[in-house]
């Protein structure tokens, strides 16, 4: 077995002559809740034990049975040789009301328009220009941190990746509305998970008149459509390219195929969602796990200083930092921030040896293939050296996952790449971190796995 991820034994197959029509029900079900208040418990533990009883397992979140997949080789087969037989699931229907119909939630051919339209938001040339905008207010996030002072930077890093996300989203990111208005809407969005993973929810889908449920607010995203569509009409009157992705947006597809106003806000609030939660979790374990390792500390700041001389961090020096991509690499396979991804057959298909139906669903979970021993050596360890140096870039796609895979590889990976290691290049060049020993860290489980807190104290490094 290597340390990377690709195994050198395999595990037992099945024949299709052997192989059963239905997957085990995992145990631990109960009446009315199903497994649900056990993946309320310990949902980590819960979705990592489902290898023992298969590669396929079936459990029930209240009625709705859902098919669990947890093997690399059919999570593989499942987004990629098979992918077209599955669409989004369960938990993309309670998104779809607070974030609309974006890239995330949409499905078929909209998904595959769209994400064509979207592509060139996202070009190399692109996001050296975003690279600005992430390098300068990283630095200027990190300048306000007073050495020797504790501070808890998980609210910081959330200001920052908001910042930062706006800064390339719109050139003149100053307007009251739009800022008052994302803000209520993330305090909406992280409901969405636990709306997918609730039985009172499902058993909504057969009662819809169920007593006490109650479906998401949508307000909050109103209220952020009604300020996008005032500066997307600014936008089009002025035509002019400013040179950020709004910018890219109302230009993309020409004539023929551009984006509706309405499409276009389901996209920029996509990119609140990927920008601003995704980033931020990553962001905020890398400087935990590095904090805690004077040893990895020591090679990311040999590694600053050679590269950087002493200058702000740049998009040239991306592909030199070398080692800050490894750790970086290493912590989004510890700490995937999209912990479980859910997909619906949409005909007929066999998965594994088990027939599904349309309409069954079927969860993976990218956390539990990123913890699997089978596929990683001493998978709860912190070791960025699992990753050779040329390989950090290239992990294997079925059984590394923080950006999805196929046709559903996230959209920003390079985005979220190139400011996860600038950010870190910031917060590290100048600064030795120390964990604040007293406070415990925990993991929150929702919409993505996120730090409650991150206590460090910044020591100033010589110049």
């Amino acid at each position: 077995m290597s340390r990377n991820g690709t195994r050198t034994t395999a595990r037992p197959g099945r024949t299709s002559a052997d192989a059963p029509t239905g997957a085990p029900v995992a145990p631990g079900r109960v009446p009315l809740a199903g497994h649900a208040p056990r993946l309320h418990r310990d949902a980590l533990r819960f979705v990592r034990e489902q290898r023992h009883h298969g590669p396929v397992t079936k459990i029930y979140i209240g009625p709705r049975p859902v098919h669990v997949v947890n093997s690399g080789e059919l999570v593989r087969d499942l987004l990629t040789a098979q992918a077209r037989a599955f669409d989004k699931g369960a938990m993309f229907d309670a998104l779809r009301v607070p974030l609309g119909d974006g890239l995330i939630t949409a499905a078929g051919d909209r998904h595959l328009r769209h994400r064509r339209t979207m592509q060139p938001a996202f070009h190399h040339d692109r996001i050296a220009r975003y690279a600005r905008v992430m390098s300068e207010r990283s630095l200027a996030c990190a300048a306000a941190w007073e050495p020797g002072t504790p501070r808890d930077l998980v609210p910081e890093i959330h200001r920052l990746t908001l910042d930062i996300l706006l800064r390339t989203l719109f050139a003149d990111p100053q307007d009251p509305e739009l800022r008052t208005a994302v803000k209520g809407w993330l305090g909406v969005k992280y409901r969405s998970m636990r709306l997918a993973l609730s039985p009172l929810h499902a058993w909504a889908e057969r009662l819809p008149l169920l007593p006490g449920w109650r479906p998401p607010d949508a307000g909050p995203l109103r209220r952020l459509v009604a300020v996008q569509h005032r500066i997307i009409g600014a936008y089009r009157a002025d035509g002019r390219d400013r040179g950020d992705l709004l910018s890219m947006l109302l230009l993309a597809g020409g004539p023929e195929n551009a984006l509706t106003d309405t499409e276009v806000t389901d996209e920029l609030i996509t990119l609140f969602l990927a920008g601003t939660g995704t980033v931020s979790a990553s962001l905020a374990w890398a400087l935990y796990e590095i904090s805690r390792r004077p040893g990895v500390q020591r090679l990311l700041h040999d590694e600053l200083d050679t590269v950087l001389a002493g200058r702000p961090p740049a998009f040239e020096d991306v592909p030199a930092l070398v080692r800050t991509r490894q750790v970086l690499t290493e912590t989004l396979r510890l700490h995937p921030p999209s912990w479980l991804l859910m997909r619906r057959a949409v005909r007929p298909v066999t998965l594994g040896g088990v027939r599904l139906a349309p309409g069954a669903e079927v969860f993976f979970s990218p956390y539990a293939l990123h913890h699997d021993p089978q596929l990683y050596e001493d998978p709860e360890h912190f070791a960025p050296d699992r990753w050779p140096l040329h390989a950090a870039t290239k992990p294997p796609r079925h059984t590394y996952l923080p950006f999805g895979a196929g046709s559903r590889l996230c959209i920003g990976e390079d985005f979220a790449w190139t400011e996860l290691i600038l950010a870190v290049a910031a917060f590290t060049a100048r600064r030795r971190l120390e964990p604040v020993a007293s406070t415990p860290v925990r993991t929150l489980v929702g919409t993505v796995l996120r730090p409650d807190r991150l206590p460090l104290t910044a020591h100033a490094r010589p110049s």
